[in-house]
């Protein structure tokens, strides 16, 4: 784990070159994003810099439980669109990345020349597409952006309100699936001193209480799942449904089979006529940013997902499938041997 110490020794320094900051969390941004968001607009506030946060998508595309968080405090912090930026940059601005990494998850690539520094903050891993700078720091075993920005609120001796508070505790629980993965005891402690600061573990799980339809629709996935290998579950909608899912529910679904004795989950369906949208999920044993590479996509050990043009859902589960058969796995080895004799058997 990086030290918290450094992280903040370096931010110190970029905040006091620069006069403003603009905060980017990825496109279509979910608690962990827009709490971890958050809680960078606080420490810009604490050293009298004015921020902005960039949140380029249509209001009503992102997931309830973050539109309604934005709705909330968009009286206390600045939100901006990215093409926004041009009047509010200067010459000596500094971007923050929080919880991404990448090009191509973000609203402001075509600023990027223009920021007089960038900071990124993430816990997914790094590829080509990785923006440029010295400043990068990525812990692929922290369990969210929210728990490393809570820490550097702590060690910046930003007040926060029970009501940020409860929005990092949500931004840990959503990417620890409730706190049962990718925990260590230093996210027990965060989430420890967030709840002495008053945030509410029941406030902050029911920030993601499902309304009805999008209920049914993590449902429908999780009903047609199939188990290639004992280790693994594929839960997927049907090519000729002709229905398309929220990112956040074909997510949702992969997490939801967490809770079957599997080590990693994948969860398949349509966002659009065009896009299959695959989310997946580990225990810690299986590395599923390996897999979801094959598909074009990223993550890190725990959290995975890809977008997928040009294929089917079926022709993904196949492909899926190939990859998950021992024999073919690219990284079985990740797995014990005991673990992996049982699975031979069973494929056989």
């Amino acid at each position: 784990m990086q030290d918290s110490r450094n992280i903040k020794e370096c931010l110190d320094k970029l905040l006091n070159d620069n006069d403003r900051v603009f905060i980017i969390p990825h496109n279509r941004p979910d608690m962990d994003a827009l709490g971890a968001s958050i809680g960078m607009s606080l420490i810009c506030k604490k050293n009298k810099k004015r921020s902005f946060i960039v949140v380029d998508d249509d209001i009503e595309k992102i997931e309830s439980a973050t539109r309604k968080v934005i709705e909330d405090v968009k009286n206390e912090f600045d939100f901006i669109k990215a093409s926004d930026i041009p009047n509010y940059i200067t010459d000596k601005s500094l971007m923050i990345a929080v919880d991404v990494n990448k090009t191509n998850l973000i609203s402001v690539t075509k600023y990027l020349s223009d920021f007089n520094d960038i900071f990124i903050l993430d816990h997914h891993k790094t590829d080509n597409n990785t923006i440029k700078t010295p400043y990068l720091f990525i812990d692929e075993k922290m369990s969210s952006a929210c728990e490393e920005v809570s820490r550097l609120l702590f060690l910046n001796g930003v007040k926060i309100t029970k009501d940020h508070a409860n929005y990092l505790l949500a931004g840990i629980m959503l990417d620890t699936n409730r706190l049962t993965k990718n925990v260590s005891t230093e996210t027990f402690s965060v989430a420890a001193k967030l709840t002495s600061r008053g945030a509410d573990s029941m406030v902050a799980n029911n920030m993601f209480l499902e309304d009805f339809d999008h209920d049914r629709a993590i449902q429908r996935l999780v009903d047609n799942t199939i188990f290639p290998t004992y280790i693994f579950a594929i839960a997927s909608d049907r090519d000729d449904s002709g229905k398309t899912y929220d990112i956040e529910d074909i997510a949702k679904a992969s997490d939801y089979l967490l809770k079957y004795q599997v080590n990693a989950t994948f969860a398949i369906a349509y966002i659009d006529e065009e896009t299959v949208s695959i989310s997946a999920r580990s225990k810690g044993i299986i590395d599923v940013s390996k897999i979801m590479k094959l598909f074009g996509g990223g993550g890190n050990e725990h959290s995975g997902a890809a977008r997928v043009k040009g294929m089917s859902i079926e022709d993904i589960k196949n492909k899926l499938n190939n990859i998950l058969i021992p024999a073919n796995y690219i990284d079985f080895e990740a797995v014990n041997e005991e673990e992996k004799q049982l699975s031979l058997k069973k494929s056989i």
